[in-house]
């Protein structure tokens, strides 16, 4: 069987859309996931399902309960309470309905060690939630002067290189050090978080991968493979290798009931 595989969801306000709204009516918030990401679990094999944003704790114990595997995907910055600083100029948009939901059922997969796969917005929360920090704005905070958030270019584009480390799970699934990216993002780490290492970084040394020493499957990447593999079908790599570390997990957990 195919596994389950939850994927987290944008929480849209209808004091968001306004009256630019294309669905829905006048004051209806939304649950809305690109369709990037639910095709890619597909292709690597699972079934994607798509988790809305629901601060219910019943609501989120059963849903790490019953789902094999998390993705934890893109969408606006943090709140930088999480990591203990104040809001500055340069951050974008703010969801804290999103932010609290997603923190709680990260903690609840984690306890559960359940494979986890974090993109984008997906790899600065793992980040936050194991103690790191997050450069609120890459330009205003660093020097580079690579272009890590383009504009007017197909989402596939390659933006830049990344350097693999060739102990982490990325290289197991790339099979080679140095790959091409594409990038959407004006938020970056700064202080590593406990227990993770760095797994994937760009010329000017923004981390761009990062990955759990101690946990089964935990793996988070800057860039957005999902919007990549249709056109570069090494970028499925990622979630086939995610695909299969939650089928393991699933046959290790079964193996342990039945024993």
């Amino acid at each position: 069987m195919k596994p389950l595989i939850g994927l987290t969801t944008y929480f849209v306000k209808d004091s968001y859309i306004g009256t630019k709204r294309i669905r829905g009516i006048s004051r209806q918030d939304m649950s809305m996931s690109s369709m990037d990401y639910s095709l890619s679990v597909n292709k690597a094999g699972g079934i994607p399902i798509d988790i809305p944003v629901i601060n219910d704790e019943v609501y989120i114990e059963e849903l790490a309960d019953r789902l094999d595997g998390f993705v934890f995907s893109g969408g606006p910055d943090i709140h930088p309470y999480y990591y203990g600083q104040s809001l500055k100029k340069g951050h974008g948009l703010i969801v804290p309905e999103r932010d609290e939901f997603e923190f709680k059922l990260f903690e609840k997969v984690l306890e559960r060690n359940k494979p986890i796969l974090g993109i984008c917005r997906g790899l600065q929360l793992i980040n936050i939630y194991f103690g790191g920090t997050i450069y609120h704005d890459i330009y205003k905070c660093t020097s580079t002067e690579l272009e890590h958030i383009p504009r007017l270019i197909p989402k596939y584009s390659y933006s830049h290189k990344v350097t693999l480390e060739t102990k982490s799970k990325l290289y197991e699934a790339f099979g080679k050090k140095v790959i091409d990216i594409n990038s959407f993002h004006h938020q970056a780490i700064d202080r590593l978080g406990k227990g993770l290492k760095k797994t994937a970084w760009a010329e000017d040394g923004i981390i761009e991968a990062i990955e759990h020493i101690n946990k089964f499957f935990l793996v988070a990447v800057q860039w957005h493979p999902e919007m990549m593999h249709e056109v570069y079908e090494e970028q499925l790599n990622i979630f086939k290798l995610f695909i299969k570390y939650t089928k393991e997990s699933i046959s290790c957990s079964v193996n342990n009931i039945q024993g």
